[in-house]
């Protein structure tokens, strides 16, 4: 046993030196929220497709991926831009660091498609007659456009985005485009630059075929980009364009350097409607980074105290496996290149109060073996083994969780979720082979044999009612009444307000429309000043809330697309909240643009986030319960008692969020969906710990014991590590409220989190346990005593002393037959299984650990 610590300890060394080796290989990539920038969702415009397109619609999507990331790679300067595909049509842009968003939207969401068209409606020098010449005011350099007046008739100037501009173009002959383009220039021109345009083959071939029809003719040719017209230009007299050609015209030196990078970049093969827009100011960011960072350092020193206090020497071992968890869990996910939102910092402090639970579980196994007798390496070994299976039931639960939240979320979401898929999986490891590692080795090697170093008398979270439970257990199923009421008052009381208070306000992704942070700083302004403001300025329906504190406190007013709002573009949106609130432009410190479409996916991916989640757990424990207990059925009973506990958690959320969106106008986000879909998986964590134990009992219940007294029995057994497990997130997510959050999302998430925690505590002991026994209650009253769950297992027991007897049959005069195995008299209270004859006391060791 010893050499085997000793290699798992030698591996463990190794990864905490390759991990620290690595951790400096690439830098953090921090989010939005924190660094400031842009981020701009976008929608393919399928229904300009051509029947071709259409057939090979993953090819399109490639091929505008690829260019939107030459795009984001090229133009903006910014060192990691995220480019992502969501779903079948969306493109989510997000550009760290950048906050120009009007020039963001104008260079991604071009088609960046070149067209060379015979201007033939355009008057030259050899045809004054025709309908239209260029106006005579001077273009803008740095979005150059050509406008156009008609030759008789109003001399109005007429201007790209009219009706009449767009007939115009679509009057003249294309000549080439798009395709057609093999490269782009900027050529020097006097004390400016123009852009040159390499054709490919074809393309030349174009050009050259057209300049020989209408050589001498003076026709115009004319370059578009999106429909604007960059310049026309007569065809000089002998003049053959093949491979290449210029685009004349002033312009300055950055519009032509941004216009060739486009154009190198590649067109779009189809055009990209924007969906919504996203500006983020970092002053806010770096000041929540600051103070969650410092939350995290006390929420671990909370917990390593309470770990080395109330566990001794185990815990001591579990705060370094703690450790090494954090260096593991922040280097994968740096290799990874995962971005670390303030979302994903908050996971990553909230899975390390939620890796602690493993080594709880171990070591409450651990104390309860040593208490019933056992020796101290028999005790460890158990500890580890019979934990084992809720610790796994409860990950993967999260996990599953997570990864819906994953597949559905982008940004900050799809951060978290990393964050904590990646630091379950890693906490698995840690918790079950570095601390097993570490306490094996050093008791092997004669440290740490004195039972006193396990402090296995501190029994203060409720290990006393594991003294009692095998002959007076908790009565929890005597009053599941009263515990069903307490649950159906506390959804109650948040009914009203949710209706008709309407405390559950949806932010801008719920309800659409514009989001602005304006800096308030140190003025003295309420909420209901503001939006009495913006009432005044005929801008309906505000919610106000703030966030921030000291001079980066801002106002977050949330508006929908109506009234003053109503058809207007995001910008002029912005200045219209801040002008009605009584702010500059200066003010505005980030600004959010929602569309209906957005708007309607949040909805939509919110039901089926918790529908998806829920469904996942309950076939993963009506698998996981059902095996060995009489199959499917049995599963069913045991996977939808932990989801009817679950709906009830859910809805105690849901009524907390509307208490705290109606005292100070929280609004239901991105982030309350995470918060609901990781309460959705967190919440189970207790209800397994009670399960396993109930199924563990079934399969060595005691003598003549009933399924009432075998439930009592199993909730008294686990109360201890029920409330221990929550208490280290509880922990963490008081300590992150008080002093790691500054913005009103993140507050509601720690909110909704804690209030999810603390009901799913209640509801696995007293709505979990309580919902199966009645349900198995009811079984047995309608297919009797044979269909309950004690009656499958004992059945279960029969066929496994029946398999035992066929392998090992007793010689006809062998004495009397052993007990059987659910007697304690036949395995010494250890479950069930074949009694083998050992010498040594070593061998006896291993017989108590392989006997489960």
């Amino acid at each position: 046993m010893r050499s085997k610590s000793f290699l798992f300890l030698f591996l463990v060394i190794a990864l905490t030196a390759l991990s620290a080796f690595l951790y400096n290989v690439r830098p953090f990539q921090y989010g939005l929220d924190i660094k400031g920038g842009v981020r701009l969702t976008y929608q393919m415009d399928t229904s300009k497709l051509s029947a071709e397109q259409k057939a090979d619609l993953e090819g399109v999507r490639s091929r505008i991926l690829t260019v939107l990331v030459n795009r984001a790679t090229g133009a903006f300067g910014v060192a990691e831009p995220i480019v992502v595909a969501k779903g079948e049509d969306q493109f989510v842009i997000e550009l760290p660091g950048y906050t120009n968003t009007n020039e963001a939207r104008s260079i991604i969401g071009t088609s960046a498609r070149i067209e060379i068209y015979h201007a033939k409606t355009v008057v030259n020098e050899k045809k004054s007659y025709l309908p239209y010449t260029i106006a005579e005011e001077a273009q803008d350099a740095e979005d150059p456009v050509v406008s156009f007046k008609r030759t008789s008739g109003p001399g109005d100037v007429i201007k790209p985005g009219t009706p009449e501009y767009a007939n115009i173009v679509k009057s003249w002959t294309l000549i080439l485009a798009g395709d057609d383009l093999a490269s782009a220039s900027a050529e020097p021109a006097g004390d400016s630059y123009r852009p040159s345009m390499a054709f490919a083959p074809k393309g030349a071939e174009k050009m050259e075929r057209w300049s020989r029809q209408y050589m001498n003719s003076r026709e115009n040719i004319a370059a578009v980009l999106d429909g604007k017209v960059l310049s026309v230009a007569s065809l000089m007299d002998n003049q053959i364009l093949t491979s290449n050609a210029q685009i004349t015209g002033t312009f300055k030196p950055k519009y032509v350097t941004r216009l060739v990078d486009l154009l190198n970049a590649g067109s779009l093969p189809v055009d990209l409607v924007e969906l919504g827009s996203e500006t983020v100011d970092p002053t806010i960011g770096n000041q929540a980074l600051d103070m969650m960072v410092k939350a995290g350092y006390v929420a671990f020193g909370i917990i390593a105290l309470f770990l080395i206090v109330y566990y001794a020497f185990p815990g001591f071992m579990a705060l370094i496996a703690l450790m090494l968890y954090v260096l593991f869990t922040i280097t994968a996910m740096k290799l990874l290149g995962a971005t670390f939102s303030l979302a994903a910092v908050a996971g990553l402090i909230l899975s390390v109060g939620m890796a602690v639970d493993a080594n709880i579980l171990v070591f409450e196994r651990f104390k309860e073996e040593m208490k019933s007798g056992r020796e101290l390496v028999t005790a460890l070994e158990l500890g580890f083994k019979r934990a084992l299976p809720a610790i796994v039931d409860s990950n993967v639960c999260t996990i599953l969780t997570s990864l819906v939240l994953a597949s559905i979320g982008t940004g900050p979401v799809k951060g978290f979720a990393t964050s904590l898929i990646i630091g379950v999986l890693i906490s698995l490891f840690t918790a079950i082979t570095v601390t097993r590692s570490l306490l094996m080795f050093l008791v092997g090697s004669g440290i740490g044999t004195n039972p006193k170093l396990y402090a296995l008398e501190r029994n203060w979270f409720g290990e006393d009612f594991e003294k009692n439970a095998d002959t007076n257990p908790i009565p929890v199923l005597k009053r599941n009444r009263l515990w069903f009421a307490i649950s159906i008052a506390t959804v109650v009381i948040g009914l009203p307000f949710i209706w008709p208070l309407n405390g559950l306000k949806g932010n801008v992704e719920f309800r659409g429309g514009y989001e602005a942070q304006l800096r308030v700083g140190s003025q003295t302004v309420t909420s209901a000043q503001l939006a009495e403001r913006l009432e005044k300025a005929d801008i309906k329906g505000a919610n106000v809330k703030f966030g921030g504190e000291g001079n980066a406190r801002v106002a977050i007013i949330t508006v929908a697309r109506d009234g003053a709002l109503k058809d207007v573009a995001e910008p002029e949106a912005i200045d219209k909240i801040a002008t009605a609130a009584g702010f500059t432009k200066a003010d505005v410190k980030g600004s959010a643009s929602v569309g209906p479409a957005i708007q309607k996916e949040m909805i939509q991916n919110a039901i089926i986030g918790v529908l998806v989640s829920s469904a996942l757990i309950t076939f993963y424990l009506t698998m996981r319960f059902g095996f060995g207990l009489g199959g499917f059925a049995v599963g069913i009973k045991f996977g939808f008692s932990a989801i009817g506990a679950l709906l009830h958690d859910v809805l105690v959320v849901l009524g907390i969020t509307a208490v705290f969106g109606w005292l100070l106008g929280w609004e239901v986000s991105a982030l309350f969906i995470t918060s609901m879909l990781t309460v959705i998986g967190f919440s189970v964590h207790d209800t397994i710990v009670i399960f396993d134990r109930i199924r563990e009992n079934l399969r060595r219940p005691q003598p003549d014991e009933d399924f009432e007294h075998l439930v009592n029995r199993s909730i008294s057994q686990s109360f201890a590590r029920s409330l221990n497990t929550s208490m280290t997130v509880i922990a963490t997510l008081i300590v992150m409220m008080v002093m790691g959050t500054t913005t009103p999302d993140l507050k509601l998430f720690c909110v909704t989190m804690l209030a999810g925690i603390l009901s799913g505590t209640y509801s696995s002991i007293f709505n979990a346990s309580p919902i199966l026994f009645i349900w198995d209650r009811y079984t047995v009253k309608s297919k009797g005593e044979e269909a309950g769950l004690m009656g499958l297992a004992r059945a279960e027991l029969k066929r496994q002393r029946a398999i035992i007897a066929g392998i090992n049959p007793r010689p006809a005069t062998a004495g009397p037959a052993p007990t059987t195995p659910s007697s304690p008299s036949a395995t010494g209270g250890r479950s069930y299984g074949q009694v083998r004859r050992r010498n040594s006391a070593v061998d006896r060791s291993k017989t108590e650990i392989e006997d489960l």
